[in-house]
């Protein structure tokens, strides 16, 4: 972002922090050097102070100097840019340690890399950047910044000539159109993205925004190495307090949620609770209907209870030593109080004759003066069919047939 450099010291300090000065690149000094080929990326930083000294670079001390570098690791190629602290002083730049980042304006175009040998063109408030790039490098071979009146069009076309008259055009294929500087914004990841628009609308690539990760500004940075190392530690505390902040915050939120689900538990508890409480309170009416229904089922049938007489008949059946009935039912009706129909299917005749024999014997049913018809089936089982009349069950405390059967082994089948 574009900053009013004699109203900068005037902002609040919490706001001055969020703010990314720029400084117009027409106050720099800028060479491009080889790195020695033995150099690592870790030594970059020494080499870039050393160059400082150089007479071909300033005048000036290299602590009386605002400095940065970008370098290129792949392409073995340094630039480094200074300016010195008392210009920056009689410009207004004053305080910079209350900003976010303090950089040269030309900053957006170190981060860029072209296909081929390239001159690109930055426009800053009233400055005007022209950098040499050779093929497929970010470290451009020149740089070089003129003033100009950002709203005279004639001059701006001017002073771009002149940028290009210092540059062996024969060399450079490709001479881009003018940039010019946007805001500068921060993403929530700790990316700084520099918008830059074509100062001709016209041009067909609308999106030039320049993305540089935080730790990677550090060395375009003009603020001295002391104030540089210190902040980067503060901003690294800050940020794993805020990191901290955040886990406790997210800690209790988790406890918090915890707390309101255990609440609701409780409640549910209790509502289950009270609800087996009610269960449990009308469970005696429950089964006192459901003796009142039998009751009335018994009376509809003639006062009979269908499923008892059932249960009193079929403990009779023999059972095998497999533990197979067999004879079972297939119909069964009461056609009045005592008189009952039963059709079913036995393995055999002396089963079905066993069976009724037992239930005479038992006095479950009256002697029938008809035996039950009976009919072999494909399977090999024999069905039957008869009538017979149930006899009441006695009162003097017998042991009921259910109760005997329970007790008692079953006779082995006939036949």
């Amino acid at each position: 972002m574009a900053e009013n450099s004699d109203k900068a010291t005037d902002f609040p300090i919490g706001e001055l922090r969020e703010i990314t000065l720029l400084i117009p690149g027409e106050h720099f000094f800028c060479e491009t050097l080889p790195l020695p080929s033995d150099l690592g990326t870790e030594d970059f930083w020494d080499f870039a102070q050393q160059a400082l000294d150089l007479d071909s670079f300033s005048p000036y001390p290299s602590d009386q100097l605002a400095w940065g570098f970008h370098a290129c690791e792949n392409a073995r190629k340094v630039i480094v840019f200074a300016t010195p602290f008392v210009k920056m002083r009689q410009m207004g730049w004053q305080n910079l340690e209350f900003f976010r980042w303090v950089l040269p304006s030309f900053v957006s175009l170190l981060a860029k890399e072209f296909e081929r040998p390239s001159i690109a063109f930055l426009l800053h408030d009233e400055t005007l950047t022209a950098a040499s790039f050779e093929g497929g490098e970010s470290v451009p071979e020149a740089l070089y910044s003129l003033p100009v009146d950002s709203g005279n069009q004639d001059e701006i076309e001017a002073v771009r000539g002149k940028l290009l008259g210092m540059f062996d055009l024969a060399h450079f294929e490709r001479i881009e159109e003018i940039l010019t500087t946007g805001e500068v914004n921060r993403t929530s990841d700790g990316v700084f993205r520099f918008h830059n628009d074509w100062l001709d609308a016209n041009q067909p690539e609308l999106d030039q925004t320049v993305s540089i990760p935080d730790e990677g500004l550090w060395q375009y940075d003009l603020r001295p190495l002391e104030f540089k190392d210190a902040e980067r530690k503060r901003r690294k505390q800050a940020g794993l307090k805020w990191k901290s902040l955040l886990g406790s915050f997210m800690g209790m939120a988790a406890l918090f949620l915890l707390f309101v689900g255990l609440k609701i538990a409780e409640v549910k508890l209790d509502d289950l609770k009270t609800l087996e409480q009610a269960k449990d309170f009308r469970k005696p009416q429950v089964l006192a209907s459901m003796a009142l229904l039998r009751t009335l089922e018994e009376n509809k049938l003639g006062g009979i209870n269908p499923i008892d007489s059932l249960k009193r008949i079929m403990v009779h059946r023999i059972i095998d030593s497999k533990g197979d009935p067999s004879l079972y039912l297939t119909f069964a009706e009461f056609k009045s109080r005592y008189e009952l129909e039963l059709k079913g299917k036995a393995r055999n005749i002396p089963s079905i004759n066993a069976f009724f024999d037992e239930l005479i014997k038992a006095e479950v049913v009256e002697n029938p003066k008809k035996r039950p018809d009976m009919k072999t089936l494909t399977d090999g089982w024999v069905s039957f069919d008869v009538s017979l009349q149930m006899k009441d069950l006695k009162d003097d405390g017998a042991t009921t047939p259910d109760q005997s059967s329970a007790n008692e082994n079953p006779p082995p089948e006939e036949g």
